[in-house]
């Protein structure tokens, strides 16, 4: 009877002590720079060729706190700088300032730093997605294929960025 006693005593302490202890885990906290499947790599889409000596692509680069976007034949970079980033379910959801943005609204007459979203989610350690935006909409944030490379491609003997 008392062994019975004693367990229930320490059962009952035991859980006491177990209810008042409280954990919080913030899963969806924002780290600073850009999550470890972006950092230091280049990522592409597929060659559009359209036009036959001239493959078209879009790439992106990572850096610490970088992330440049930028397409063949275009002009000066989306290149969202100062980034942090959280990770909602699978896809990391990356938030930057844009100077250039930011300088192009200052010509033109309005206030206010630019800053933009960017959702990656990978699908093997050579492919991810990527999407602008929050979130998917009707008009914007569609996601694109993109597989890891090392090398810009060679057309005609020149390296064609």
């Amino acid at each position: 009877m008392k062994k019975l006693v004693k367990l229930g005593v320490t059962a009952l302490v035991a859980v006491s002590f177990g209810g008042l202890t409280v954990t919080t885990a913030d899963a969806a906290t924002w780290h600073k720079g850009l999550p470890k499947i972006v950092r230091n790599k280049m990522y592409r889409t597929k060659f559009d060729m359209t036009y036959p000596n001239d493959p078209q692509y879009t790439w992106y680069k990572g850096t610490k706190s970088t992330l440049m976007e930028h397409a063949t034949q275009s002009g000066a970079p989306y290149k969202p700088s100062k980034t942090k980033y959280k990770k909602v379910g699978k896809t990391y959801i990356i938030h930057g300032y844009d100077k250039l943005s930011t300088a192009r609204n200052k010509m033109s007459g309005k206030s206010g730093k630019v800053y933009g979203y960017i959702r990656v989610r990978k699908l093997s350690n050579k492919k991810i997605k990527i999407a602008d935006g929050k979130k998917t909409t009707k008009y914007e944030g569609k996601y694109v294929t993109m597989q890891r490379f090392y090398h810009f491609p060679r057309v005609n003997g020149r390296v064609q960025k």
